[in-house]
């Protein structure tokens, strides 16, 4: 099952807040469990309902598909999250880069995903086109909302090129370290985390970035 762990420091979840959780979690879980046992186009919401033991309306209060529910992945970024960042020093992107990569790893930290459970998932999505579309929708979704938090922080319009740019981005180094990080975890024990990976995505496009900038570009034609 896919869980969760509150951040050092943060609010006592309430009772009802931790049911919800774990109910969107077992949710999940029995998707993806259901999924890999049947193949995903044979898995129905009254099957998942059923086998989770609630009933479908339940199931909808939480999630709009069973395409939805097949995927754990965190959505937008809390709003204590999201009000770091953009108190942050630096507009440059590299300052913005840098930060970004912080908080999308601590957001990340919250979901304990497992490498074949993210393995599972994208595996699925590949082979099921409207599985494929509901992550890409979600991804875009947060990416729209990650787009606002840039621009809070850079003064620039929320639908500007430079938030937008620097959101996908920062979207495609995070789908990059997650993909690393499943490679990586199926082939070797001990592997630190999605959180960790994606934070050493950042660090190599930074560096990237600051090579590319400081390599001499062609003498100007005479």
């Amino acid at each position: 099952m896919t869980t969760s762990h509150p951040q050092q420091g943060a609010p006592a979840e309430g009772l009802r807040a931790r049911r919800r959780r774990e109910t969107r979690a077992e949710l999940h879980a029995t998707t993806l469990r259901l999924a890999r046992e049947h193949g995903f186009a044979r898995v129905t919401v009254e099957m998942i309902s059923k086998e989770a033991g609630v009933s479908p309306r339940t199931f909808f209060n939480y999630f709009p598909s069973k395409e939805a529910a097949l995927f754990a992945l965190p959505g937008a970024l809390p709003s204590a999250l999201a009000d770091r960042f953009a108190a942050g020093n630096g507009r440059g992107a590299d300052a913005v880069l840098r930060d970004l990569g912080d908080v999308l790893a601590d957001h990340l930290q919250e979901a304990a995903l497992s490498p074949r459970e993210l393995e599972d998932t994208l595996r699925i999505a590949e082979g099921v086109p409207s599985v494929l579309a509901t992550f890409l929708a979600q991804c875009e979704a947060v990416e729209r909302d990650l787009a606002g938090t840039v621009a809070r922080r850079t003064g620039t319009p929320a639908d500007g090129e430079e938030a937008e740019l620097l959101a996908g981005i920062a979207m495609a180094t995070v789908r990059s370290g997650l993909k690393r990080w499943s490679q990586e975890s199926a082939r070797a024990d001990g592997s630190e985390g999605p959180a960790a990976s994606v934070r050493g995505s950042f660090a190599t496009l930074r560096a990237l970035l600051a090579a590319g900038a400081a390599r001499p570009g062609p003498d100007p034609v005479e």
